[in-house]
């Protein structure tokens, strides 16, 4: 078996990180569309590890003299991004992890295994290394998802449909000469993953979203009581389902934002996907359960319909996430004068994320508008726009971005 030139190595490289981006967008895109809320965790993680596996691709390009922007991200052929297109498109949630889980990421470890194989060594043993991590976690990926379709087609008993969808996709993508394109040209065909206006993500029937900000009680719960923690770890919960669906939005819906912008929103979908795993598993330990309070998705629409991604970000990430470092701080506190070690232990490790989150908001909107005042003056007063109808728990803007600056 010959091995790959260095020339192949870049366009092949190119090819993975256009496939690994076009996954973190697909699971971006679907998150807040997707009930079931192990997928909504399993989508966090999996949007920030194809970020690092987009990353470690990116990196290696250049280390190979493919110093040209168009080596960064090669489409492998039109019609396999047709068939990314219909993929993304299809709305049946079990029928989009078949494509994912069953389909797409089995085929490009395939290709990751074979490309090992063709490898020359010791000389390309950097791209190795790079390939083998990216191997060994897409199979884990793969697992992950094989468990959830199990689960999915038991509960809807289906089983026909599911296997006319897999043989289908198998039969375009070898037409569209695999995840490599073999045999066909590198793709010039693009599509967006737009999305309708939407007023609120997805829950599953345990879950009862008030109407109405106004029917939201927080200030009248204190995290030194066992009801009062109930409700504040139940909003939580709701409150880290949000931010992964919304990070998933900014990196669906902006494909054109800076490359280290993507890393750090996709560690912010990562970072809230662990912390909803954190939340509901102490306050289960409390007692408590998924549904047992009425919640609130308000900001949600506000936030996820702008056509600008650092509105977005001033209004969730600099603002709600500040305020949100104010109250775990308290809870902080509170936990550790009523001996809650276990509680206190837990939001600590949430406070340390959730500060690096209000970071992320404040170095992008300070650096994507540095040049741009206009810009700049919109994006900060978007906030003041949201809240001057409904100021949760008493969050000001300007206040809160000094002191998180400092």
């Amino acid at each position: 078996m010959s091995t790959f030139t260095v020339q192949q190595n870049l366009e092949l490289l190119g090819k993975y990180r256009y496939l690994e981006i076009q996954f973190m967008e697909l699971m971006g895109s679907w998150a807040y569309t997707m009930v079931d809320p192990e997928i909504k965790i399993g989508f966090g993680r999996g949007m920030f590890q194809d970020s690092v596996h987009a990353d470690l691709l990116g990196k290696r390009i250049p280390e190979l003299k493919g110093r040209s922007e168009r080596y960064q991200s090669i489409a492998p052929s039109d019609d396999l991004v047709k068939l990314i297109e219909k993929i993304w498109k299809n709305p049946d949630e079990l029928l989009r992890m078949v494509a994912l889980y069953r389909v797409l990421k089995p085929h490009l470890v395939a290709a990751y295994r074979r490309h090992l194989e063709q490898l020359e060594l010791p000389a390309d043993e950097p791209t190795a290394y790079i390939l083998r991590h990216i191997a060994d976690e897409e199979e884990d990926h793969v697992q992950w998802g094989e468990k959830v379709i199990q689960r999915l087609m038991e509960s809807s008993k289906r089983n026909e449909g599911v296997a006319a969808w897999q043989r289908e996709l198998e039969q375009e993508l070898h037409a569209a000469g695999g995840v490599r394109g073999e045999g066909k040209s590198p793709g010039t065909y693009t599509f967006r993953k737009r999305h309708p206006y939407s007023t609120l993500p997805a829950r599953d029937a345990r879950w009862n979203v008030i109407e109405s900000p106004a029917e939201f009680t927080e200030k009248n719960w204190s995290f030194d009581t066992h009801e009062g923690k109930l409700h504040l770890l139940h909003d939580l919960l709701n409150s880290e389902f949000i931010t992964v669906e919304r990070m998933g939005r900014i990196l669906a819906d902006f494909p054109e934002i800076p490359w280290q912008m993507k890393l750090d929103m996709a560690r912010q979908a990562w970072d809230e996907a662990r912390h909803a795993e954190i939340v509901q598993r102490r306050l289960e330990e409390l007692g408590g359960h998924v549904g047992m309070f009425p919640t609130s998705c308000f900001g949600w629409e506000q936030d996820v319909n702008r056509p600008d991604p650092l509105e977005r970000l001033a209004l969730s990430n600099m603002t709600f996430e500040s305020e949100s470092c104010k109250h775990l701080r308290d809870w902080i506190a509170k936990a550790k004068k009523t001996g809650d070690t276990r509680s206190q232990q837990l939001v600590e490790f949430l406070l340390a994320d959730e500060v690096n989150h209000v970071l992320y908001g404040v170095h992008w909107i300070d650096d994507l508008t540095k040049n741009d005042p206009e810009r700049r003056k919109r994006v900060l007063a978007y906030p003041e726009q949201v809240l001057a109808s409904q100021h949760p728990v008493g969050v000001y803007f300007d206040e809160t971005v000094n002191a998180e600056k400092k």
